[in-house]
C-alpha cells in the first residue's frame, strides 16, 4: 500500500492580486482577476503609423489581460492544457506579466510539468522577488521533486516576506513529520491552529500527523472539525476513512471514500484506498474496478498495476497478473517484491527455472526479502534440492522466528534427506506456533511411527485425524485413518 498522504495541502494567500492557487494535494481554488503587472512596450506596427503609442500599449495589454482572464476560466474549470494555452498568449502580449507567469505554473503543475512550473515560478521571482506566495509554491514542488533542501529556503524566505503565511507553515510541518519528528511538526500545526482554528489545511495535516502518533480519536476529532467547516472535504473523507479502516471499521471507511470520490470524482488517492479496502473485504471484482480506475487517472501508478496484479494472481488470471508486473517493473526496474510475485506465478505455472531465476533477481535486490526466500525454498524442493531448500528456508526463519510454513516445509525437506531428529523438531516447532496444523501431526507421527515410538505416532495421527476432518480435507483424512487402522 503507498502512503496515505502523498502530497501536501496548500492553500496559500497571496500578497499580489488573488490568483489560481495549486494545492500538493491536487486542490485548484481560483479567485478574483488580477491586475497586470510592470509591462514590456512593444513597438508600434508599421502598418498603423497613425495609431498612438499609447493606444497601441492599452491594445496589448487589453489582449493579454483577456488571455489571461479566458486562461484563469480555464484552469476553474480544470481545462488546465487549454489554460496553458491563454497564458502563452498573455506572456507573448506582455513578456513582464507575473501573474501570468504564476498562473502557467500551476496550471503546468496540475498537468504533470513541475519543472517547467518551477522554471516559471522563478520568472516570476525574478520579476517580484517579494512574492511570498510564489516562493511557498515553488517550495512545494521543490519537495514534491525530492530536492528537500531548495523546499526549506524557499519556505523559509517566503515565511521572511510574509510571516502570517500559514500555509506554508502547514507544508513545512509536514515536512518536519515525514523527516521523522512527528513532535516538532504537531508544536508548529498547534501553533497555525492557534492563530487560525478553521484552517482546514491545517486540521486535515495535525490529523495525519496525530494519526502517526497513535491518537486516532484525537485525528478523527480534527477531522470531524475540517468536515464541519468544509463539508466537502476530499482529503478529510480520505483520511478519516483510512482512520476507519485501521480501527477495522471496513464499511465506514468505504462510506467515507465514496464521499471522498464524489467530492473529487478524479481523487486517485481515494479510488486507490478503497480498492485497499475493498480487497480486505474479499470485495476483489470492485477492488480491480477502482485499481482500473487509479491507472486510467495515472497511468504511471506503478502501485496501482502492483495490486491489480495481486488481485488478478489470487484469481488465477496468471497472463494479466503478468501483464500488470511487467508495467511495475517497466516503472520500477529495480522492485523486488514484483520479481518476486513474477516467480510465484512461475512456479504455478510449472516453470519451475524460470521461478528460481526471478526468485534470485528479487534476491540480488533485497537479501532480506523473507517471502523470496520462501518461495525458492519450495520450487527446489519440487525440484529435488532438498538441502538448497533446506538453507532456504532456514534463511526464512533466520528473518522471521514465527513463520510456520518456514518451519513446516523444512520439516518436510530433512524428512526427505533422513534427518528425522530434526524433521521432528521443525514439524514440534510448526504445532507450537499452530496447534491445528494437521499435516504436521501427520508429519510426525510418520516419523513416530519408523522410530517405533508407536504411542506417540498413535496420538499424532488421532490429532490429524481430527483436524483434517474439521477442515474438510477429505484426503489427509483417508491417508490417517489408514495409519491408524495398522495400531
Amino acid at each position: 500500500m503507498r502512503s496515505f498522504i502523498s502530497n501536501l495541502v496548500f492553500n496559500p494567500k497571496r500578497t499580489a492580486p488573488n490568483l489560481a492557487a495549486l494545492t500538493l494535494m491536487g486542490l485548484l481554488a481560483a479567485s478574483g482577476v488580477a491586475q497586470a503587472q510592470s509591462v514590456v512596450v512593444p513597438d508600434a506596427p508599421a502598418a498603423e503609423p497613425a495609431k498612438s503609442t499609447a493606444a497601441t500599449v492599452t491594445e496589448t495589454l487589453n489582449a493579454a489581460k483577456e488571455h489571461f482572464e479566458s486562461a484563469q476560466k480555464d484552469s476553474q474549470n480544470r481545462k488546465y492544457r487549454a489554460a496553458v494555452g491563454h497564458y502563452n498568449q498573455a506572456l507573448l502580449k506582455n513578456h513582464s506579466y507575473t501573474d501570468a507567469y504564476y498562473g502557467r505554473a500551476m496550471a503546468k503543475a496540475e498537468l504533470g510539468d513541475k519543472v517547467g512550473a518551477i522554471d516559471d515560478l522563478s520568472d516570476a521571482l525574478r520579476l517580484d522577488p517579494q512574492q511570498a506566495t510564489a516562493l511557498g509554491q515553488r517550495g512545494n514542488l521543490y519537495y514534491q521533486l525530492g530536492d528537500k533542501q531548495a523546499a526549506s529556503t524557499d519556505w523559509a524566505a517566503a515565511l521572511q516576506i510574509d510571516p502570517a503565511l500559514t500555509s506554508v507553515q502547514v507544508n513545512r510541518a509536514y515536512a518536519t513529520m515525514e523527516a521523522g519528528n512527528a513532535q516538532a511538526a504537531l508544536v508548529e500545526l498547534d501553533q497555525v491552529l492557534a492563530l487560525k482554528p478553521s484552517y482546514v489545511a491545517a486540521l486535515i495535516n495535525r490529523a495525519y500527523v496525530k494519526q502517526q502518533l497513535g491518537d486516532r480519536n484525537g485525528a478523527l476529532s480534527d477531522l470531524d472539525q475540517a468536515l464541519q467547516v468544509q463539508g466537502n472535504s476530499p482529503e478529510a473523507y480520505l483520511h478519516r476513512g483510512l482512520i476507519s479502516q485501521q480501527m477495522g471499521r471496513g464499511g465506514d471507511a468505504i462510506q467515507d471514500l465514496t464521499r471522498a470520490i464524489k467530492a473529487k470524482p478524479d481523487y486517485a488517492d481515494a479510488f486507490y484506498n478503497r480498492a485497499i479496502v475493498y480487497t480486505t473485504e474479499s470485495k476483489f471484482d470492485l477492488a480491480v474496478i477502482d485499481l482500473t480506475k487509479v491507472i486510467e487517472l495515472q497511468p504511471a501508478r506503478s502501485d496501482a498495476f502492483y495490486q491489480r496484479g495481486l488481485l488478478y494472481s489470487m484469481a488465477r488470471n496468471r497472463s494479466a497478473a503478468i501483464e500488470d508486473f511487467e508495467q511495475v517493473l517497466k516503472l520500477r526496474p529495480e522492485d523486488a517484491a514484483t520479481f518476486k510475485a513474477v516467480a510465484d506465478l512461475r512456479a504455478d505455472s510449472g516453470d519451475l527455472l524460470g521461478a528460481v531465476e526471478d526468485y534470485n533477481r528479487a534476491l540480488q535486490l533485497n537479501v532480506n526479502l523473507a517471502d523470496a526466500y520462501e518461495g525458492r525454498g519450495k520450487v527446489l524442493g519440487k525440484m529435488g534440492d532438498f538441502q538448497a531448500s533446506i538453507d532456504d528456508y532456514t534463511r526464512v526463519i533466520a528473518l522471521d522466528t514465527r513463520n510456520i510454513n518456514a518451519f513446516y516445509h523444512r520439516g518436510q525437506a530433512r524428512q526427505q534427506l533422513g534427518d528425522g531428529m530434526g524433521a521432528i523438531a521443525d514439524y514440534s516447532e510448526t504445532l507450537r506456533l499452530n496447534p491445528r496444523h494437521a499435516e504436521a501431526f501427520y508429519g510426525r507421527g510418520t516419523l513416530m511411527a519408523q522410530a517405533g515410538q508407536m504411542m506417540a505416532a498413535k496420538n499424532d495421527f488421532q490429532q490429524a485425524s481430527k483436524l483434517y476432518l474439521q477442515q474438510g480435507k477429505a484426503e489427509g483424512y483417508r491417508t490417517t485413518l489408514s495409519w491408524l487402522n495398522k495400531f
